[in-house]
């Protein structure tokens, strides 16, 4: 879609991000014989292919193998270091083998398992949502986490461009993001959570938490029935209740592990058939996306995206790929080689909602030049996509409870999670427990 076309025909852009999966582990079965032999997705064709040969600690070659959706007994490791571990530079020929995942896991964990986890494949009967999203719309099997690392520092970009983080360890910095340049261009913006939003992190967003621009999802459905279309937001952020969130609205649903798919299969049905419902749907652009990897197997190597940013932090190329479908009437049945990463949802907006020429920033502009495109490329005002899909899965968020947290186990985001959380009842003690009455046990324990 043109500049243009996006103007004329786009009126709500919504965005679905979840945490912490790899297109293989999601969607490389669309490509395997057994499952659709979609020739026309770079997935999983065989398992035995011994170039996706991942060697453990004691030179054992493991192989992607079909496992089953359930929780896990942890998280993955997916800092910066295991994650540069596990993309594994072949130095001499200069190219990513993608076959250190395995030692990445072992070296966290110290133990050896028949079948890592990592290198774990689910198929279309454990993603009741997501096989049926991949049938209809477009798939994107060149989507990229933006930077080799973390959430916070994927998020970050995401939702601002730029990150000063190289990995996941506090409250985010303060900096300018996405809702400040939606209000800065008089743009009509909405975050739906589930629980507390993700940039409850940073310390400059409280405040705004506590305005109508942050509501629960429980108010989607009523909002997209009664509000009248001068008041109804031209872009909406959907977002999850977080695993590592310390309070809870309902039952986590992220997907980030040890979390299963099951409830974030849910929510997106939930979420989907909501929107889809309503004749708004016709004239809007659905992504469902996530913010990184989480540590799990992908077989492509990663993008020669450089990052720098002015405080040293440095990347020199994307993450690996994530899983990304782009839904609604304009966008195409079939799949997309188009280069992209999160920011592309970034360089979308400023095509339909800046001045003709505007790029959402310097540094979107930068990876614009390096390579990836605005999700405007993979958008087809002829598709004419209409037709609604349907799901087969359960219609309660709190049907599956989450897996146990170990007592003795606080990971850097929960920690972070806390403190900001910690800080929103501190400054805005009031109002804070007025919108968020979960909070309060929080001050009863304190």
């Amino acid at each position: 879609m043109t500049p243009e076309e996006l103007k004329n025909r786009v009126d709500t852009i919504v965005v679905v991000m979840m945490e912490n999966r790899s297109f293989d582990h999601v969607l490389g079965y669309l490509r395997h014989p057994q499952f659709g032999n979609r020739t026309d997705v770079d997935g999983i064709e065989d398992l035995a292919n011994p170039s996706y040969v991942n060697n453990n600690l004691d030179g054992q070659g493991k192989r992607p193998f079909w496992m089953p959706d359930a929780a896990f007994i942890s998280d993955l490791p997916h800092g910066a270091d295991a994650v540069t571990r596990q993309m594994k530079l072949a130095r001499l020929v200069k190219r990513f083998t993608m076959t250190g995942f395995v030692e990445a896991y072992e070296d966290a964990f110290h133990s050896q398992v028949a079948e890592p986890p990592v290198m774990g494949l689910l198929r279309p009967a454990d993603l009741p949502t997501t096989s049926v999203l991949a049938d209809r719309y477009t798939v994107c099997d060149r989507w990229f986490s933006c930077v080799p690392t973390s959430t916070a520092p994927n998020r970050l970009m995401s939702m601002c461009g730029v990150t000063p983080l190289r990995d996941t360890h506090t409250v985010l910095p303060d900096q300018s993001t996405v809702y400040d340049w939606l209000l800065e261009h008089g743009v009509r913006w909405r975050v739906y959570s589930a629980g507390f939003p993700f940039l409850t992190l940073m310390p400059r967003i409280l405040p705004l938490m506590l305005t109508g621009h942050f509501r629960r999802i429980e108010d989607l459905p009523h909002d997209l029935a009664t509000e009248r279309p001068d008041d109804w937001p031209q872009v909406i952020f959907i977002e999850p209740e977080y695993y590592d969130s310390p309070l809870h609205f309902r039952a986590p649903c992220d997907n980030h592990p040890p979390l299963g798919m099951a409830l974030g299969e849910s929510f997106v049905a939930q979420v989907y058939q909501t929107l889809a419902a309503s004749p708004r749907w016709q004239r809007s652009v659905f992504v469902l996306t996530y913010d990184e990897h989480g540590g799990f197997f992908d077989h492509v190597p990663p993008l020669p995206v450089a990052y720098r940013h002015p405080n040293g932090v440095a990347f020199e190329t994307t993450g690996p790929r994530i899983p990304a479908i782009v839904a609604g009437p304009y966008a195409p049945r079939g799949v997309s080689h188009a280069h992209l990463d999160n920011t592309s949802i970034l360089q979308l907006l400023a095509e339909r909602f800046g001045a003709a020429g505007e790029s959402f920033s310097p540094e979107v502009l930068d990876r614009q030049n390096q390579g990836i495109a605005s999700l405007a490329a993979i958008l087809d005002a002829a598709a004419n996509n209409s037709q609604i899909s349907t799901f087969a899965t359960p219609a309660n968020l709190n049907a599956v409870p989450a897996p146990p947290r170990p007592a003795s186990f606080r990971s850097s985001l929960e920690t972070a999670f806390e403190s900001a959380i910690r800080d929103l009842v501190s400054r805005h003690r009031t109002e804070a427990l007025i919108k968020y009455p979960e909070l309060r046990a929080l001050v009863r324990a304190a």
